[in-house]
């Protein structure tokens, strides 16, 4: 494992990739996030907020989780939810939303990201700060996704509970 550089080396390894799935328990993912919704949880966790980098062209590559808690996490008023639930919408070809109702079983405590080569071994970031290429890491983050393939709703629903959050967040203007 290692943390020097991450940030770095994560843009390359996104570059090379042929399939990137991304898991986030908390907050909305870092390749989905709005600038406003970025700099408001910045803020909100009294950080300076980082340099956005462009890799819209990443996204084309990844299959999101997102757990029902993010999409519930306030950040920000409820405009910038609105126009955050706006985002995930049109901006991800796949998301898939896990439920609060999967519970416990769905509290896997890190954020994940699996990035998989034609002809490399996947890299794991996690966290957005460390960046793992070790076999146990790899193993536990596709038990991981494996097990978030049965827990969250498909494509439609997820959509369908995005359009909820944003009637929600449209209501409370």
């Amino acid at each position: 494992m290692t943390t020097h550089g991450a940030d770095q080396f994560l843009v390359l390894a996104e570059a090379g990739a042929v399939r990137i799935t991304c898991f986030s328990g908390v907050t909305i993912p870092v390749l989905l996030r709005t600038e406003e919704y970025a700099a408001a949880l910045a803020h909100q966790l009294g950080l300076a907020p980082a340099p956005e980098l462009d890799r819209r062209t990443v996204v084309a590559k990844c299959d999101f989780f997102i757990h029902e808690y993010a999409l519930r996490t306030r950040v920000g008023d409820d405009r910038l939810m609105e126009e955050q639930m706006l985002h995930l919408l049109f901006r991800a070809d796949v998301i898939r939303v896990v439920p609060a109702s999967a519970g416990g079983s769905a509290a896997f405590g890190l954020d994940y990201t699996m990035i998989q080569y034609l002809h490399d071994p996947p890299v794991v970031y996690l966290a957005n700060f460390v960046l793992a290429t070790d076999a146990e890491t790899v193993q536990r983050a596709q038990l991981i996704f494996d097990r978030l393939h049965g827990l969250a709703l498909h494509n439609e629903g997820s959509r369908e509970m995005l359009m909820n959050y944003l009637a929600e967040y449209d209501r409370r203007d």
